[in-house]
């Protein structure tokens, strides 16, 4: 593509609207929130598509380049975007004989058996049984004989637990002192124990608790141990395994019908025959090779089956490109502003959001975009596509066949 939004050598001669004002006022473009801070004064058209492209507003862009093309040349876009979308989707399936919903089932299918694989909570689970076999042994063997290697890191805590148990610990020191005072004469004790409880007494009165009490505080405050934290490792891993597992299962569902939804809504017209469809789309050749007011007609007709699909729309825009919608009567009933640009935005849009095919939507927009591109600058035209052998006989006259005898390519 020569045309990069900075090198004019080729600019978008196919333009009937020159800056974004006028397309406004003219043609009842109604840019985005997004869009509209970008539109400067005195800027041109081919200036906010090359600022939306630089900001990878490619949607904007081409939505934009829709209210200001030249309306021939903008069905003759449209056109091309369906036939782009048609080679995409027929390659796509020679690739993959499969359908579009069977396609589907499928990839949903494998993501399933992907969710059903329990192996890193397995490897998880192995990992905490290891952990705690470890430890069981490593309790068994303080407990059968003395740990007498240095390394060992299990010898400290043999030793600590040797040094805390026996009798020569706090319980036997107290009992010893049971035993003194009770050998003690009972009228020193009863002296001494109410000299104690007026000390205690008058202590507490001053200090607000029992002395005995503080002191059990802080024996109790010195030998308890700290608290312990529980080890949640592996209880958080196997959460997040699951969590993790949870998200996916969300992400696909959402993705899936974002991107595919309605698959089947009860009470909707049945999908057209691909004859019809592709009557629509001739139609739409017939008017950009011949873009007559009763051409026009054809194509609105040839839309009505078709209207649920790009070439259904794109038939219209062509109708809605005529001077006239009704030709043939008294009465001339113009076609409002905008309508025609509405008419190719929203097949451009149809095309992005075709089930099937190879490219994602944004792919899509971006081949869109060029094609519209090539078409606005005069480099991709119908004469020189459809330059073709003339026609012999009706029964030819066909979409292979139809010919150009002109249009508004340049050497």
């Amino acid at each position: 593509m020569s045309w990069d939004g900075k090198d004019f050598d080729k600019p978008l001669i196919m333009l009937d609207f020159k800056t974004p004002q006028e397309a406004i006022s003219k043609n009842a473009y109604a840019p985005d929130e997004d869009v509209e801070p970008l539109i400067r004064e005195n800027m041109t058209s081919e200036q906010l598509i090359a600022v939306l492209m630089s900001k990878e507003m490619v949607k904007e862009a081409c939505d934009f380049m829709s209210h200001c093309v030249n309306r021939r040349v903008g069905v003759w876009w449209a056109y091309s975007c369906v036939v782009a979308l048609n080679k995409e989707i027929e390659e796509e399936n020679k690739k993959n004989p499969l359908t579009f919903e069977e396609r589907v089932k499928k990839d949903a299918e494998a993501k399933v058996a992907g969710w059903k694989d329990t192996s890193e909570i397995d490897a998880v689970k192995e990992q905490y049984l290891a952990q705690n076999d470890k430890a069981i042994k490593d309790i068994g063997k303080m407990h059968k004989s003395k740990i007498t290697d240095p390394n060992d890191p299990l010898k400290e805590t043999q030793d600590f637990l040797n040094q805390n148990s026996g009798n020569d610990g706090a319980e036997f020191s107290l009992n010893e002192i049971d035993q003194a005072i009770a050998a003690m004469d009972p009228k020193v004790v009863s002296e001494a124990q109410g000299m104690l409880d007026k000390i205690f007494a008058t202590y507490e009165t001053k200090h607000g608790v029992n002395p005995m009490k503080a002191i059990e505080n802080e024996i109790i405050k010195a030998v308890a141990p700290e608290p312990v934290k529980e080890d949640t490792t592996h209880k958080d891993q196997i959460r997040n395994i699951i969590e993790g597992k949870l998200d996916s299962v969300k992400q696909y569902i959402n993705e899936t019908m974002n991107k595919y939804f309605p698959l089947k809504i009860p009470g909707l017209p049945k999908k057209p025959s691909k004859m019809k469809i592709d009557e629509a789309l001739f139609s739409v050749k017939r008017w950009i090779l011949t873009p007559t007011d009763e051409n026009g007609k054809i194509a609105m007709d040839s839309a009505k089956i078709a209207a649920s699909e790009p070439e259904g729309l794109c038939a219209l825009s062509a109708y809605w490109s005529c001077s006239n919608l009704t030709p043939g009567k008294k009465t001339l009933l113009v076609p409002p502003p905008g309508l025609y640009s509405n008419g190719l935005k929203n097949t451009v849009f149809m095309c992005a959001m075709k089930k099937g095919g190879s490219l994602t939507y944004d792919e899509r927009y971006e081949d869109y975009f060029n094609i519209g591109i090539a078409c606005v600058t005069g480099i991709k035209t119908w004469d020189k596509e459809w330059k073709k052998s003339p026609v012999t006989s009706v029964a030819e006259d066909d979409s292979n066949t139809l010919g150009s005898a002109y249009g508004f390519g340049r050497s």
